[in-house]
């Protein structure tokens, strides 16, 4: 670790200009939540493995930033180089940085790995010691990295009509109204679930999330995907044709941002044109890719999702002809058309099924094996020899046995998250991840907690079940039902259309904060169809 930061401090010193600081962010090109394996930069530099979480090098101090579901963690993992920055509590990164840098300090970041949003708040904050933000040319962590996994290669899966239940056409006949609506002639769509969604193909190239690394650029009467073209079997190339898509390569999407900024994207010479698709002109008549007519409007404007599209291809576009807001296709993609609910139902029947086997199971061997009381069934007496020969139980191989039950089912493809398998005090830790060698053995005297989760062709699902299969203290009885009330609380409320998450929010923490009780997360999330958990 020492060695890691000396070799990026050299880097920063002899970086033109010379940096005072560099910003390893935990996202990738994508701003995804989950990465790959070549993309845990910020991981690599700190020994924290939390999914959010932000570094900050100096050449005299390295900080890291994250949330409050990962401060037991991020406290345990961190060495003595590293200094733990509690956000909510401590100062945030960018109100640290203008306060504690020298004025006129040149802070480095990889433009790729932050977000457009991001990228000008800092600029603002920054803006008032003359600091500056200076997007690096080459990824300075890259450079230091001498083993870092390849880039993945994995196949593109397209994801059949019988699950997504819309076709790509509808899909972007509805994207090129919404462009039409707020004035824009194009959309660059960086986020790699919405790229999934949108053009119906799935991929394995991060893990737990069913996705492939690509971009994707729409205009309003053509359509680009961004992608290693070797992960392209002959069927997805046939695929691609036949819904007009056209396939570049996934570094071409930085030129090709530059050519879309000043109305020269166009499909070249090498690109072959998809069945049916009018290249000669600008007034498509829905040629079966959701072309429209668009000779009666004016519309100038590239749009972007401030949040999701990186820095690196906002700074090639003209900044007074970029549409700054949410992507479409996030509303869209949220609200499940009704194949995506039956997908939703069925896969959520099928794992809880699996995960009521996995109860089951392991109650059973919680009596045959620690003589528990038993939660669901009572267990036959057993012969002293017969208990000796018994394996004992871990968080590892307890929820190894759940993976099991899940794989047994339709549909199966995978788990959506690490298995949070949990005995005891390391519930406590939000996203907790045992390993085979540290990891717990379950105790029937201590709560057992387990937060899991599957990728199902027609449904992502994620469930937490918390049991004891002993006798639980006062405490922990209190806990617990304060927690039950506040679901039910929750589930119970009848509330007018249009309302958000955050305004019930209060109803299942009420019980908790009777208590003077507390968690450091969100009360629940959206889940994607066979898509991100999250």
């Amino acid at each position: 670790m020492a060695d890691t930061l000396a070799a990026l401090r050299s880097l920063m010193a002899s970086h033109s200009p010379p940096l005072n600081a560099l910003i390893v962010p935990s996202e990738d090109y994508h701003q995804s939540e989950y990465v790959s394996a070549r993309d845990k930069r910020r991981d690599f530099v700190s020994g924290f493995t939390g999914s959010a979480g932000i570094a900050l090098i100096s050449m005299n101090e390295a900080l890291l930033w994250t949330d409050g579901r990962y401060f037991l963690q991020a406290a345990q993992q961190l060495s003595e180089q590293w200094k733990l920055m509690r956000m909510g509590e401590d100062p945030a990164l960018d109100i640290w940085m203008a306060d504690n840098l020298p004025k006129d300090a040149a802070i480095g970041v990889d433009p790729w790995c932050i977000s457009v949003d991001t990228a000008q708040k800092w600029e603002c904050t920054f803006a008032k010691k003359q600091q500056k933000l200076v997007p690096t040319a080459r990824n300075l962590v890259d450079e230091v990295w001498k083993n870092q996994p390849p880039a993945e290669t994995n196949p593109l899966i397209v994801h059949p009509l019988e699950f997504a239940g819309r076709s790509v056409a509808d899909k972007l006949k509805d994207l090129r109204a919404k462009l039409v609506q707020e004035k824009a002639r194009a959309m660059i769509i960086t986020a790699l679930d919405e790229v999934a969604w949108l053009y119906n193909v799935r991929g394995t190239d991060v893990s737990y999330s069913p996705v492939v690394h690509a971009f994707a650029i729409v205009t309003l009467n053509t359509a680009f995907l961004y992608v290693d073209k070797r992960k392209l079997s002959s069927e997805a190339n046939s695929y691609m044709k036949e819904n007009g898509i056209f396939v570049r390569e996934y570094g071409d999407v930085s030129s090709d941002t530059v050519l879309l900024a000043s109305d020269q994207l166009t499909p070249s010479s090498a690109d072959k044109t998809p069945a049916g698709l009018n290249t000669e002109t600008n007034c498509g008549k829905g040629t079966g890719n959701g072309e429209i007519q668009t000779a009666e409007f004016v519309n100038d404007l590239i749009w972007v999702d401030t949040g999701a599209c990186c820095f690196a291809l906002y700074l090639k576009l003209n900044a007074d002809k970029v549409l700054l807001k949410q992507s479409p296709l996030a509303l869209a993609k949220a609200l499940k058309n009704p194949v995506e609910m039956k997908g939703l139902k069925n896969a959520h029947i099928r794992d809880g099924a699996a995960v009521v086997q996995y109860l089951a199971w392991l109650d059973r061997q919680m009596q045959e094996i620690y003589g528990a009381s038993g939660y669901f069934a009572e267990a036959e007496s057993m012969s002293k020899n017969k208990l000796q020969d018994l394996k004992r139980l871990t968080e590892v191989s307890a929820s190894d046995k759940l993976e099991e039950f899940r794989a047994s089912k339709e549909h199966f493809r995978g788990l959506s998250f690490p298995t949070i398998s949990s005995v005891g005090s390391n519930g406590a830790i939000i996203h907790y991840s045992p390993e085979a060698e540290t990891c717990a053995e379950l105790d029937p005297d201590q709560i057992y907690l387990c937060d899991s989760g599957a990728q199902y062709l027609d449904g992502t699902t994620d469930i937490t079940r918390t049991v004891h299969f002993g006798k639980p203290t006062p405490h922990e009885k209190t806990c617990y039902t304060a927690v039950l009330k506040g679901h039910i609380s929750l589930g119970n409320a009848r509330f007018p259309n249009g309302t958000n998450g955050y305004a019930l929010d209060v109803l299942a923490r009420t019980p908790l904060w009777k208590y003077g009780l507390d968690y450091r997360h969100g009360t629940g999330h959206g889940i994607g169809s066979y898509l991100n958990v999250h």
